[in-house]
């Protein structure tokens, strides 16, 4: 993924320097190759590297 393609409304699966595993992801700042990003769980800021970034789906039911 590249900077134009993020939208900074959705939240993203991603990959974020130091953590284990994918975590839960809003995209705060873009850089040049990077993402500042809070970590949904935590409240945690980290970086992310955009070729890390995978939009969020999310199923919406209607019952």
């Amino acid at each position: 993924m590249d900077e134009s393609q993020l939208d900074l409304s959705i939240d993203y699966w991603a990959k974020v320097i130091g953590q284990p595993d994918l975590v839960e992801v809003q995209v705060l700042h873009v850089l040049t190759n990077t993402a500042t990003v809070c970590i949904k769980e935590t409240g945690e800021t980290g970086v992310a590297k955009l070729c890390d970034l995978v939009a969020s789906q999310e199923e919406k039911m209607l019952i």
